[in-house]
């Protein structure tokens, strides 16, 4: 159950969350004035890069999130061990992705915003009581 909850984790603060470092480069955001985001650049696969919360993959574990254009994803995560696959619904308001997931009878939901979304690039921010969680995926 521990890795369940750090792939959602992951997901969630993209779901994981790392700040935008490179300034330089300049990969333009699809993010207007308005704050909407380009839902259409969301679909597709997106690999776990790096995290500045408190739950992080064990080293060598990989997690990708895919986006499909029906408003579902899969969470797939794995370890040397095992891996697994957690499919869920998502919705994008303005610049907040709210992902839905049902474990077992439990449904969780959970919302982050959408810092930064091109072609390559998914940040996502997540306030964790007073601290704000970054996280990146790339795809």
């Amino acid at each position: 159950m521990r890795i369940l909850s750090v792939a959602l984790a992951a997901l969630i603060a993209l779901a994981v969350t790392a700040r935008a470092e490179d300034k330089s480069d300049k990969e333009k955001s699809d993010k207007d004035k308005s704050g909407k985001i380009d839902k259409a650049k969301l679909v597709g696969t997106w690999t776990f890069v790096k995290t500045d919360g408190e739950d992080q993959p064990p080293e060598g574990a990989t997690l990708t999130i895919e986006f499909t254009k029906d408003g579902k994803f899969n969470i797939n995560y794995a370890t040397k061990e095992k891996s697994f696959k957690v499919p869920g619904t998502y919705k994008v308001e303005g610049s907040k992705l709210t992902t839905m997931v049902k474990l077992g009878d439990q449904e969780k939901t959970e919302t982050v915003t959408i810092k930064e979304l091109t072609d390559k690039k998914l940040i996502t921010t997540e306030k964790k009581g007073e601290k704000v969680e970054t996280t990146e995926f790339k795809k």
